[in-house]
């Protein structure tokens, strides 16, 4: 390689190029300058993308906290016949905390009864999916978490309420062939916030 100075300009002179008299390169090494810059484009851009795509990122896992009570389908009540089904939970400020709830399409399902939680103690940081199912499939239950976060001290209640829209559309007296009703069909929870 040789430095040339060219009227008030510095050219560099690659050994095995052609150059012309006023010390420009000639087409062939025009031509071997467009190549060589295009190679060198092309390997930056293959870098880049190698660099920016790596493994496909998984999707994000919504921090649900600590599972305090899992809500299934169906609902076998731990309580006796005619008695209240109360679930104490005990959780610290500043936690967040989750019940699984099971889904269906039907015929049953759960819904949150009631005016929910004291807001000054507990709020809600979102209902979020543990799966999916695939599209038109009959039966298919995807559980999801009700994340809560606790506020401030003291104690709040919220309850959910268990359907059975087969018992539902049924008189008291009578049950449906395929099994019997839950005689319990509302769960409370009882949180302590400390």
């Amino acid at each position: 390689m040789a430095v040339v100075i060219l009227r008030e300009s510095v050219a560099v002179m690659w050994p095995g190029v052609r150059y012309s008299a006023a010390g420009r390169p000639g087409r062939s090494a025009r031509r071997l300058v467009s190549v060589a810059a295009l190679a060198v484009a092309a390997v930056v851009s293959l870098v880049t993308a190698v660099a920016c795509a790596g493994p496909a990122a998984p999707q994000p896992r919504h921090d649900q906290g600590l599972v305090v009570a899992h809500l299934s389908i169906p609902f076998r009540p731990a309580a006796a016949a005619g008695k209240a089904e109360v679930i104490q939970i005990a959780v610290t400020v500043g936690q967040r905390f989750s019940i699984k709830v099971d889904t269906s399409d039907r015929p049953y399902y759960w819904s949150q009864a009631g005016t929910g939680p004291d807001p000054r103690l507990v709020r809600l940081a979102g209902n979020f999916d543990e799966g999916r199912c695939a599209p038109g499939l009959v039966g298919c239950r995807v559980p999801y978490f009700h994340t809560l976060v606790a506020r401030g001290r003291g104690t709040t209640m919220v309850s959910w309420k268990y359907h059975d829209l087969r018992c539902e559309a049924t008189p008291k007296s009578a049950s449906p062939a395929s099994g019997s009703c839950p005689s319990v069909t509302l769960v409370t929870f009882d949180i302590m916030v400390r």
